[in-house]
């Protein structure tokens, strides 16, 4: 008796199996679905911003994108010499806030590392730079404001929780003081880090997005980190 319901069981289990697997398949087939609608709605919102882009692959990025012309009306440029590939959601997040840096005279951006596959610094997490999610900005140009540099003109210390900018004692700490409040308070972006937040980010403002899938809309009603 102990056999037959042994066999029995064992029977039921055989045949639940290839159910199970259908239901695996189908949640495998729906996921990558999910993954390539994000993407392809991605790409329309840099089609809809009148970015120029191509299609670019680099290893743990999800939709990586080469940046070829400006964002939102701003020039960015790599300081080595590097082409701008990131991931599609920090694009459109770039995009949307030209009008900000558009708006405080600056044309032109300089930044240094984008992608770029390291740790977070005394750490063995990856850092989103790893993702294509995050980028590092040292200065900004216009003929307005000359050069704009975070590692000479950023000034420490300023503003609180009711007054973000508080009160620069240059046009450069003022440039660089407003901007960052625009960026932390526009949803665009998870972390907007200064030279305040820790001697890691002396010389340069860290922006980083978050992945597309997290993204219910484009701007958050949550402010960045900072």
């Amino acid at each position: 008796m102990l056999r037959c319901v042994c066999a029995v069981v064992v029977a039921a289990g055989m045949a639940a199996s290839p159910a199970a697997a259908d239901r695996q398949r189908t949640a495998s087939v729906r996921s990558a679905a999910g993954r390539a609608a994000a993407v392809t709605d991605c790409g329309d919102e840099l089609e809809a911003r009148a970015v120029s882009w191509k299609p670019a692959i680099r290893k743990g990025v999800v939709f990586a994108v080469e940046i070829q012309g400006p964002l939102g009306g701003v020039t960015w440029d790599s300081v080595a010499g590097k082409a701008l590939v990131i991931d599609c959601s920090l694009a459109v997040s770039l995009a949307d806030a030209g009008r900000y840096l558009a708006d405080l005279g600056v044309e032109r951006v300089r930044f240094s590392s984008a992608y770029d596959v390291r740790n977070v610094r005394g750490t063995d997490r990856r850092s989103k730079h790893s993702f294509g999610l995050a980028i590092d900005v040292h200065g900004f140009e216009g003929a307005e404001i000359g050069a704009v540099r975070v590692d000479h003109d950023y000034e420490q210390g300023l503003g609180d929780a009711v007054d973000c900018i508080g009160q620069p004692l240059t046009r450069g700490g003022a440039v660089l003081k407003v901007l960052q409040c625009q960026l932390v308070r526009s949803g665009l972006f998870r972390l907007v880090l200064s030279p305040d937040f820790d001697d890691a980010h002396h010389d340069h403002f860290h922006l980083e997005a978050r992945p597309w899938s997290e993204r219910a809309e484009v701007r958050s009603q949550v402010p960045a980190i900072y």
